[in-house]
């Protein structure tokens, strides 16, 4: 059973910052999971949301109330706020990361560091050619068999994390780009909060089995003890906490 780490780390840990990263290293993780995308000066920063204002607060702790999205942004601009202290004080003076701060940390080592698709794949270029730079294990997720084309064009080794549809003859298109080993498809467990997801997306027995025929099963977003057994009993073959 493998494990990812979601945003680094969502519970004890500012999400998506170096700190997170730093203790999903600590704690073993074997894959760690982040959200690429440009400021307005086209650094690749890393942040879930558009806009800065739920994980970020101005240096005094006090919340941003103008709505600040990461693209209006220069990356000079988004080190004026503070992307930690909203977990705790001791988190305090921690500042929105490029990617290449993560890439750094992860040189050499056996993590598999995951890429959302925060990025459009027309843009995809420049995050392609900053992860061929660094020795680290990288794996994109991709919705569609263009986005999957792109990468490969660039990285044909890569390995892909796939999110899209999951009927047979889907799954049967993705898998005839993807070898079987280089290619996960996630869903997730039928929870209240993951209600407004279709029956596609969640995790039932028969959906399970489906993409096991094809792909590794990846299980997003499991978030308590109870969840994880429930994962692993569906066959899971990585869980994401």
């Amino acid at each position: 059973m493998i494990f990812r780490s979601h945003r680094g780390g969502v519970y004890y840990t500012p999400e998506n910052t170096m700190p997170a990263f730093r203790a999903a290293l600590d704690s073993r993780f074997e894959q760690i999971e982040t959200d690429p995308q440009f400021t307005k000066d086209g650094v690749i920063v890393l942040m879930h949301d558009s806009t800065i204002n739920r994980t970020c607060r101005h240096d005094d702790g006090s919340v941003i109330e103008k709505p600040l999205h990461v693209c209006d942004l220069t990356y000079d601009e988004l080190l004026n706020y503070d992307a930690g202290i909203r977990k705790g004080i001791r988190f305090q003076g921690t500042r929105v990361p490029k990617l290449e701060e993560l890439l750094q940390l992860l040189d050499g080592t056996d993590v598999l560091l995951d890429l959302d698709k925060k990025i459009p794949t027309e843009h995809l270029d420049p995050l392609l050619n900053l992860v061929k730079l660094y020795n680290v294990n990288v794996e994109f997720s991709c919705a569609d068999p263009a986005r999957i084309h792109k990468i490969f064009s660039v990285l044909p080794d890569a390995r892909i994390n796939y999110d899209g549809k999951n009927t047979e003859e889907d799954l049967r298109e993705i898998a005839a780009l993807v070898p079987k080993e280089r290619l996960t498809v996630w869903i997730y467990l039928d929870k209240p909060n993951f209600s407004w997801l279709t029956d596609r997306d969640k995790a039932s027995p028969e959906v399970c089995a489906r993409v096991k025929k094809f792909a590794v099963l990846g299980i997003a977003n499991v978030n308590c003890p109870e969840d994880v057994r429930e994962a692993m009993l569906l066959g899971a073959d990585i869980i994401e906490v």
